[in-house]
């Protein structure tokens, strides 16, 4: 945490600014200094991160105080580890911005359940219409929609969240890869806005940053940290979304995906996930699940508090509560009879076991084919591997080999 004395985020963001400065340097010239002292070493020569002195005449050009105005006089927020705004979901983070800047309220990250969705710029009329209706029904369950502001589908992620016309519902939340001056692309100007207005648009790029190929994949790895699941919906092989499922992948945040048609080339990225085993997301009560199970963890569950959560979210109860009309995905029931059964295995255990196929099933599709609570499949699994009938991996389980 930074003192806020001697115009540290005027310093920081004079830093952030300077002609050739990365995320990378920036890092490195804050690293064991503050933005002050930081901003006094570079401009005297002096900065061990800085042996060239690449930045040093720059700095000696540049007016702080008229850098801090420019600020002030756009409405953008200069956020540092620890300050107020800064999203807390990103301290020890590895990838965590050293500074940040925002348009809009910051903290309406805080003490909500966060999702990313994501996909393809180049997003079919389906992938738009699943992206806009899961982010409308998700933002009504009082969930952050978290995009990029990017055309096709995080443009239709953040227009279905601005469409949920309800009074409790959760703000819509931005991470862009170009100064928070500098909209783009000009056509997503009105949704800019508008989530600046309802919730927050950030960014790791100084004002007057341009859009370059750059400054993309790299904004991806910042909408990745401040979810607890994130969602593909549509993505060609190599699109970008796949650098924030591989961002989420190495911190350990679920990645689901929604299925497309195979004949479609905007969804061979996404179905190459499942096959790859990620969840598949149906709709929005399969995001719920996921989220609830990344918030929480099946370790500090309760059995009465799992039922009630697994109620709230229509997974438990009579009947299969995402066979609804007008779901672009029906819903996959395990119907099929056990080809194995045990006395050692209770009725619940039975029932994990036919629910769990050959090949990795994770464990909401458990949750979903079962309509146990999630306290009960987290002990069936437990001591079904135990029991040596199925194997584990992770987030996964499967029939262990005969």
């Amino acid at each position: 945490m930074y003192p806020t004395t001697d115009q540290t985020q005027e310093h920081a963001a004079a830093l952030a600014g300077l002609p050739g400065m990365t995320p990378v340097r920036l890092s490195k010239l804050l690293d064991g200094f503050s933005p002050a002292l930081a901003w006094k070493a570079v401009r005297a020569g002096t900065h061990p991160a800085d042996p060239r002195r690449k930045f040093t005449i720059a700095a000696r050009g540049a007016d702080v105080d008229e850098v801090g105005a420019s600020y002030d006089r756009a409405g953008v927020a200069i956020l540092l580890p620890g300050s107020i705004g800064y999203p807390s979901m990103l301290i020890g983070d590895p990838g965590a911005p050293a500074v940040l800047f925002a348009l809009g309220d910051p903290t309406v990250l805080e003490d909500r359940p966060r999702v990313a969705i994501v996909g393809t710029r180049s997003a079919t009329h389906y992938g738009r219409q699943v992206a806009s209706e899961l982010a409308a029904d998700l933002v009504a369950e009082g969930v952050v929609v978290v995009s990029g502001l990017a055309r096709g589908i995080d443009g239709a992620a953040h227009a279905g969240a601005l469409r949920a016309d309800v009074v409790d519902g959760a703000p819509p939340v931005a991470v862009v890869g170009t100064g928070l001056d500098i909209v783009y692309p000009s056509s997503n100007t009105m949704l800019w806005e508008q989530v600046a207005a309802r919730g927050a648009v950030f960014s790791e790029s100084p004002m007057g940053t341009k859009p370059h190929p750059g400054v993309f994949p790299a904004r991806n790895r910042i909408i990745a940290a401040l979810s607890d699941v994130v969602v593909i919906v549509e993505s060609h092989h190599g699109g970008g979304s796949q650098y924030t499922a591989d961002a989420a992948a190495r911190r350990s945040i679920p990645v689901c995906a929604v299925p497309g048609s195979v004949m479609s080339r905007a969804s061979a990225g996404t179905n190459a996930l499942l096959v790859d085993g990620c969840t598949p997301v149906r709709d929005a009560t399969d995001v719920l699940v996921a989220i609830s199970l990344a918030r929480t963890g099946k370790e500090e569950f309760r059995a009465d508090d799992a039922n009630r959560q697994v109620s709230c979210l229509g997974v438990a109860g009579g009947g299969d509560p995402l066979a609804r009309a007008g779901s672009p995905i029906k819903p996959h029931r395990a119907v099929r009879a056990s080809n194995r059964t045990s006395p050692r295995m209770s009725e619940h255990q039975q029932a994990v076991f036919d629910a769990v196929d050959d090949t990795p099933t994770t464990f909401e599709t458990i949750l979903i084919r079962t309509d146990l609570s999630i306290a009960t499949v987290a002990e069936a699994c437990d001591n079904l591997v135990e029991q040596g009938v199925l194997s584990t991996g992770a987030g996964w389980w499967s029939r262990a080999r005969s």
